[in-house]
């Protein structure tokens, strides 16, 4: 099911509430724009014209998602992405552990810079259309399980077949290049499991993602988090690579 759009009225002046009340110093200390691997764009048609990727998928052992860009009638949002959980970590169905996500960037020399604020989460129910929690920074069975069990799902992976993940990545300028989900052990809060995957919009060729805008080579630690990446010799055109990242919207 598409969610690209938000239609209910009611839920999106909730949601710009709710994103105002958390903005804070918004992408303070961020970098600059030009060196951004997002592309900043006004409205949805521009991401076929400048063959933009608005969404990917990343993956490791026991821990996947998907992202998508986010679009509020016919522009997209820069501070906001949707985000499903594709593989659930081990032991978040017994409640052992747990999921946050944070943002980081890249400047032009590769140094990596985290965001020290874990990134606000919301869930949002795909068949009611409507979000089924408040804003948080983690998500943990325990929390949500009896949640769950009303809509009629008794364990994580059916429930998140249906229920998505709306992030608030105060970051209007679309700064941030990053987001990492990282599963915690609910006992020590120690990192088991992480995955990084390049925040939408960004250029659906690796070949040209490799190069800012400035004619620099691209930070390899990005170039090597693009999807496509180990396809960079494949003869793909630039649309074929755009129409696999439209693959991974849901």
């Amino acid at each position: 099911m598409k969610m690209s759009n938000l239609k209910n009225g009611l839920m999106t002046v909730l949601l710009i509430a709710g994103a105002a009340a958390l903005t804070g110093c918004g992408s303070s200390g961020a970098q600059s724009t030009d060196f951004a691997s997002r592309e900043v764009i006004t409205s949805t048609t521009d991401a076929d014209k400048k063959a933009l990727a608005v969404c990917n998928s990343t993956s490791t052992a026991g821990l996947a998602a998907r992202q998508m860009a986010y679009t509020e009638g016919s522009s997209y949002r820069m501070d906001l992405v949707w985000v499903k959980l594709t593989t659930l970590p081990t032991g978040f169905a017994a409640g052992s552990s747990y999921i946050s996500m944070w943002k980081w960037y890249a400047n032009s020399n590769g140094t990596t810079y985290l965001n020290s604020s874990a990134v606000p989460l919301a869930l949002y129910d795909t068949q009611a259309k409507k979000f089924i929690t408040s804003w948080g920074t983690s998500i943990n069975w325990t929390s949500i399980s009896a949640l769950a069990l009303s809509m009629g799902y008794g364990e994580p992976a059916s429930f998140f077949g249906r229920v998505i993940i709306l992030a608030n990545l105060q970051d209007y300028n679309g700064d941030y290049d990053v987001l990492k989900i990282t599963a915690y052990s609910s006992s020590t809060n120690k990192a088991i499991t992480e995955i990084n995957g390049l925040l939408p919009m960004f250029t659906a060729n690796p070949n040209a993602y490799a190069t800012e805008s400035s004619g620099a080579a691209r930070a390899s630690v990005l170039q090597k988090l693009h999807p496509f990446y180990s396809y960079k010799s494949s003869g793909y055109t630039t649309t074929q690579y755009q129409d696999m990242a439209k693959n991974y919207c849901f």
